[in-house]
């Protein structure tokens, strides 16, 4: 795969992920907004309809998201922060904050809320730590498994058992980091002004 082509992946998908994510995050705390559910269309009678964009937005938003994550695993191969490591917790982590807003809000959702919100932070922090724990993942979360030149340094581990020290280094190098991670938040804050911007469309 060439390296340009690579990097245009890395960027897509993290742009695309998080401007999805933002929208979701966004369309969900809407339809919290108006007692947690919705509806649109049908030949039914609607008593509460769905607030803005949110009756397409939100599926449209959850597909966009997994296919980022594919551009990400088949296209960038590891260059720069790990989509693939970030994606499941990023989503059950900031989502869970909704639910629990909506708990704890007197005219929200009440002890439900609450224990989604707490069900969604356990689904989304104990698997994040746990990776955490595995040689090289941590590196990998915010740089990446790949150099800037494209050379790999090997891959994230996504099961639950802590591994041996690989033999050899697997780290990346100063001037990786340097790039990377500036170019990976770059790409992060233009994700969530675009996701924003849908949401406000």
């Amino acid at each position: 795969m060439p390296l340009i082509v690579r990097y245009l992946a890395f960027v897509g998908s993290w742009l695309v992920f998080v401007a999805s994510f933002t929208a979701l995050f966004l369309s969900m705390r809407a339809v919290l907004a108006v007692g947690g559910y919705c509806a649109e269309g049908g030949p039914y009678q609607i008593e509460t309809h769905c607030p803005g964009n949110t009756g397409w937005l939100t599926p449209v938003s959850i597909w966009t998201g997994l296919a980022a994550v594919a551009l990400y695993i088949w296209v960038a191969k590891g260059l720069g922060a790990s989509l693939t490591l970030l994606a499941w917790p990023i989503l059950f982590i900031f989502l869970s904050f909704n639910f629990l807003q909506a708990g704890i809000d007197p005219q929200g959702a009440g002890l439900t809320g609450i224990l989604l919100g707490v069900m969604f932070l356990v689904m989304g922090a104990v698997p994040l730590f746990a990776w955490m724990f595995q040689p090289g993942n941590l590196s990998a979360a915010v740089a990446g498994t790949s150099h800037i030149d494209g050379r790999s340094i090997g891959n994230v581990s996504l099961d639950f058992k802590r591994r041996p020290e690989p033999d050899g280094p697997i780290h990346l190098d100063v001037r990786d980091y340097l790039v990377l991670v500036p170019l990976w938040l770059l790409v992060v804050l233009a994700g969530i002004w675009a996701g924003v911007a849908v949401f406000q469309a």
